[in-house]
């Protein structure tokens, strides 16, 4: 005997069929795109997602696809894709995360402080160090339009090879025989321990839509641990202000700066800067800008010594450096989508310094390059290098029958940063410093590694 289905059931039997082969059809590009990101492949990933555009819609799709959106710089279809898997899986954490990435991206601040804060109360470990890595890019954002403020101290302490920039005692190249460095002369290369101290506070005050006041001040101070180095010690007080403005992708400030510097307890140094800064920001990825300085630099004669011992007192005569330097600086910054999220940068550099005493041998031309690249392989960990390069060229012999003065100086940096948490960072430096000059005196080479712990007040 043969049983008859009904009409309807043989039609719910092929609508379920066809949803169980539409979903591992569309189960295909997504977990291709899935594949392209585990390899870090976020261009292809995308488009691999818009050759499907069938599946959009498609949960699991939308997921991958909303990421590969993101990180290949287009983040507008990417929250799109990430809001319509969300309203179907709404508790869906790391869904959650990327959406609020999104809007970070996209500069809506509002709605991605939202998004974070929701999450931050439940996180842990390195979910919580990359949330609370946005809420303070978020905060700073909107100093933009709301008034804002912060402050930090930090405490540190390393060692320098040659804190005076001195030289190896014998005959001083590029001079006539006869003039030497002798041992126990204060310009004899000296090393020692050193401890620092920095507290600095800083904010910003909107005044009109894009436009906004900023201040800050910087309190830093070095000490060597040897008594026959403390001549060499150094304090400095620093005040910043001025007025920026914001005019779509570019940004312009224009403010002035003031440097109080003390060595060996005596005031040297006051340096008055005029600075103006344009910067454009072409996408999310490539920032180029232009700044330039104009500064006036007072010295103040001080007590020296010509030995370590200190028994042969006499006047520096730092006031004949008076001069007025004119620098113009220009950079590129370009950011990679990379887990690492590599920061690379290339500045170059063009000044005029023109003493005010008539001293042409104590003016001059430069010109310089510098590139950095910084990575975070690790939530809680960052890494930075920079090289420098600086081409000096005096306007006159440095002395009668000596040759003009050149100087290259070159310098390598290297650091490495540990966030403990949201407020404490402990930052580790190392720098090499070479000088070649055509004139003795100048001629150096120096080698600092420090440690510092950090603590900002957020």
């Amino acid at each position: 005997m043969k049983t008859a289905f009904p009409s309807f059931t043989l039609k719910a039997i092929w609508a379920a069929c066809c949803a169980l082969c539409s979903a591992a059809a569309f189960a295909a590009p997504a977990e291709d795109i899935k594949t392209l990101l585990e390899q870090g492949k976020d261009r292809e990933a995308y488009e691999a997602g818009k050759a499907s555009p069938d599946a959009l819609g498609t949960p699991l799709f939308d997921f991958y696809f909303g990421i590969a959106a993101l990180n290949a710089g287009v983040p507008g279809e990417g929250v799109l894709a990430l809001e319509r898997y969300l309203l179907q899986f709404p508790d869906n954490r790391s869904a959650q995360f990327q959406l609020a990435r999104g809007y970070f991206i996209l500069g809506e601040d509002e709605r991605a402080r939202d998004e974070f804060s929701n999450l931050v109360t439940s996180a842990s470990g390195s979910e919580r160090d990359n949330i609370n890595q946005f809420l303070d890019a978020i905060r700073s954002r909107e100093s933009r339009y709301k008034p804002t403020s912060s402050a930090y101290v930090e405490l540190g302490g390393g060692y320098d090879t040659n804190l005076n920039s001195g030289l190896p005692t014998g005959q001083v190249a590029g001079l006539p025989l006869g003039i030497v460095i002798a041992p126990g002369q204060s310009s004899v290369k000296q090393s020692d321990f050193f401890s620092t101290v920095v507290a600095g506070v800083q904010g910003v005050y909107p005044i009109a839509p894009g436009i906004s006041l900023y201040g800050g001040g910087q309190l830093s101070g070095r000490f060597f641990k040897l008594g026959i180095n403390d001549v060499f010690n150094q304090a400095s007080l620093g005040l910043q202000g001025g007025v920026s403005v914001l005019e779509g992708r570019n940004l312009y400030r224009l403010g002035l700066d003031v440097t109080h510097l003390a060595v060996g307890n005596q005031a040297y140094l006051n340096l008055t800067t005029l600075v103006g800064e344009w910067q454009y920001q072409n996408d999310q990825f490539n920032r180029f800008g232009l700044s330039m300085q104009y500064a006036d630099q007072a010295y103040k004669n001080i007590d020296s010594f010509l030995d370590l011992d200190k028994t042969v007192k006499v006047s520096s005569g730092a006031d004949v450096r008076d001069s007025r330097l004119a620098n113009l600086t220009g950079f590129w910054t370009r950011n990679l989508a990379h887990p690492w999220s590599p920061e690379f940068t290339l500045a170059l550099n063009y000044g005029e310094e023109k003493n005010r005493k008539d001293r042409l041998d104590l003016s001059r031309n430069l010109w310089g390059v510098r590139t950095a690249v910084t990575v975070q392989p690790l939530p809680k960990w960052s890494f930075g290098a920079g090289l420098g390069y600086q081409n000096s060229r005096y306007e006159r012999d440095f002395a009668v029958g000596l040759a003009v003065r050149k100087d290259d100086y070159f310098a390598l940096d290297l650091s490495a940063t540990y966030a403990i948490s949201r407020n404490w960072l402990l930052r580790s430096e190392y720098q090499r410093v070479e000088q070649q000059s055509s004139i003795g005196f100048f001629k150096y080479n120096r080698d600092s590694l420090a440690v510092k712990l950090r603590y900002d007040f957020k």
